[in-house]
């Protein structure tokens, strides 16, 4: 009995030291914070930003001999394409003055017309333009309406009837959810999260581990009569907390945008609940756990405090890098197993409670579970490598 409360003493006086060093840390507390609030904040403006060019932004149309073809010009004529027919121009001038395409037509286009040579359009376009392939696109569907236009009159005229020339008719129906489509178009939002947890804990583990053997202070601690897996434990916690916060933080900052976010133009439904909010930052703290004792132990293992940074550097732009190939390789990753793995289940729960879907408790729990094992199988590892006399030694 009197042997625990030795223990647990040492273990608070541990912790309470790594927590006041992490805490009083401001430069590592600014960086985790302002990286939190950053992600939230870019990823609402970027949504905008698309969604009101989208919305907002004109096709502006020159049509070079337009003058002849008056009709031509009107069926051309949208909200969202303005049409301006001149009798002559030069093409590249006309470009470089603002319009985004050119449509010219030959000479003698009404009388081709009229005798049904098809007569020629040149398009011209500068494809070094951001918005000539938006522009082309939103003609080529303007002219491709209008020549179904022109072929069924024709027909008609004629005596013969336009479905003749289309046997079947093909109509698209859209049976996506609102869920479904934001789980899409919010798929790199978990990544981000799980980075900011990376980010905010990199300067932290860094200072406890390779910076404390810089200082000689990490030398004092092992002399101390403290079991190492505490001596890890109690770093891990302090590192495991910045990280956590900034992850809430982007977690909360997110939710709190989201009524700025133009989600109804993009058709996503609003679906987080209060509940959800609080599972997404539980769920995160397993995760929090594994990267702090990771980090921990690989900035241990470097020669110094700037190759420690460089190791951690690539360490938090890997996960990212992992379920991004993952989602482009189009993994299955719903199956029971991948909420086995940590970062993929992490990826997959909050996917699903960020557009409002319910999480398999079970799986939840087990997915946790061998995060945490994880976790206490490396800080037994990491208590082993304390016991190493070439730790110390490392520069």
């Amino acid at each position: 009995m009197a042997m625990d409360r030795i223990i647990s003493l040492q273990m608070s006086a541990l912790l309470r030291k790594e927590m006041l060093e992490t805490w009083r840390d401001r430069r590592a507390l600014w960086m985790a914070i302002c990286f939190s609030l950053l992600i939230p904040v870019m990823l609402a403006g970027t949504m905008v930003i698309v969604v009101k060019k989208q919305t907002e932004e004109s096709t502006r149309l020159v049509l070079l001999g337009g003058d002849v073809a008056p009709l031509l010009e009107q069926r051309l004529r949208s909200d969202s394409l303005e049409v301006e027919a001149l009798a002559e121009g030069e093409p590249r001038a006309l470009l470089a003055g603002g319009y985004d395409l050119v449509l010219q037509l030959e000479e003698g286009f009404v009388d081709r017309y009229e005798s049904f040579r098809a007569p020629k359009m040149y398009l011209y376009v500068d494809s070094s333009s951001t918005s000539a392939g938006r522009a082309e696109r939103h003609l080529q569907e303007r002219l491709g309406k209008l020549q179904q236009l022109v072929v069924s009159q024709r027909l008609t005229a004629r005596g013969v009837a336009p479905q003749l020339l289309a046997p079947w008719q093909l109509q698209v129906r859209d049976v996506s959810t609102p869920s479904s489509r934001g789980a899409l178009l919010l798929a790199m939002v978990p990544g981000l999260l799980i980075l900011t947890l990376f980010v905010a804990s990199l300067a932290t583990s860094v200072d406890t581990s390779a910076g404390e053997r810089e200082r000689l202070s990490l030398e004092a601690l092992l002399m101390q009569p403290v079991p190492g897996w505490q001596l890890v434990a109690a770093k891990m916690l302090a590192v495991a907390s910045m990280g956590w916060l900034g992850s809430l933080l982007a977690i909360a900052a997110l939710v709190a945008l989201m009524p700025v976010m133009p989600l109804a133009e993009l058709g996503i439904q609003q679906a987080t609940t209060a509940s959800g909010v609080i599972t997404m930052g539980l769920l995160l703290l397993p995760l929090a756990l594994l990267v702090a004792v990771v980090q921990i132990l690989l900035a241990l293992r470097s020669s110094s405090f700037k190759d420690a940074q460089t190791q951690l550097s690539i360490l938090q732009i890997a996960p990212v890098m992992l379920l991004m190939v993952l989602d482009a390789a189009r993994v299955d990753l719903a199956d029971s197993y991948w909420q086995l793995v940590p970062l993929v289940a992490q990826q997959q729960w909050l996917k699903s409670l960020l557009v409002g879907d319910s999480v398999s408790l079970p799986l939840l729990l087990a997915g946790s579970m061998v995060c945490l094992l994880l976790v206490a199988l490396s800080v037994a590892f990491g208590a082993r490598a304390l016991r190493r006399e070439s730790l110390l030694g490392a520069t």
